[in-house]
């Protein structure tokens, strides 16, 4: 009953093929502990959610990390001022319709309206991304968009082709290195990074180099 038959079961079975072919302890403990961990209750229950849920596409999106342009706490509070502004000129405006302000009188349709157009700007800037990661169960695409992160290496990874993850604290970045040589380069201030971080070391476990 508890036997799980789309992508998560299919990494178990995949683990456990692994752990018969294990050349020595160090390895096998490595995989247990790796299975240990995807049948966690939570990624269980997940598991099951998704496998509910309306068929997708052969790879399509299932998780995706960025990092916004602009910071959130940036985008979030313009978005609040100028929206609460722009409500307050509303119903202030059907009262009085033009304020004096330091001797100037003021439009308050026309306050309205910028802040209106400020609360939608600051909306889509909230939207815009300068670097994201998109995992699929097939592997990752990562691109980047604008000036901050153009040196770094991007494009796509298949996940049996992951073999080893690399931080350089330095510059922020996180090396994602393949079987053939590639390299994916992928900025450490990624929101959720820590759990992006956590996914791409059980590929690892699961395909990479092993001690």
């Amino acid at each position: 009953m508890n036997q799980l038959t789309g992508e998560h079961g299919k990494t178990l079975r995949e683990i456990d093929r692994l752990l018969a072919e294990a050349p020595d302890d160090a390895t096998r403990a490595e995989l247990l502990r790796l299975r240990e961990r995807l049948e966690a209750p939570e990624l269980r229950d997940m598991a099951r959610e998704l496998e509910g849920s309306q068929p997708r596409p052969k790879g399509s999106l299932v998780l995706e990390f960025h990092d916004p342009l602009l910071p959130g706490f940036f985008t979030a509070t313009g978005c609040v001022i100028s929206a609460a502004v722009c409500l307050f000129a509303v119903l202030e405006g059907f009262e009085h319709p033009a304020v004096s302000v330091g001797g100037t009188p003021v439009n308050l349709w026309i306050v309205a309206a910028f802040a209106g157009a400020c609360s939608a700007l600051f909306t889509a800037l909230s939207f815009q991304r300068s670097f994201s990661v998109r995992f699929d169960t097939e592997g990752m695409m990562a691109t980047s968009n604008g000036a901050r992160w153009r040196a770094l290496r991007v494009g796509a990874m298949r996940w049996p082709s992951i073999r080893a993850l690399h931080e350089r604290p330095k510059d922020g970045v996180l090396e994602v290195r393949a079987a053939d040589g590639g390299l994916l380069e992928l900025p450490m201030r990624v929101v959720n990074y820590p759990i992006l971080r956590q996914h791409l070391e059980n590929m690892v476990m699961l395909y990479g180099e092993r001690g």
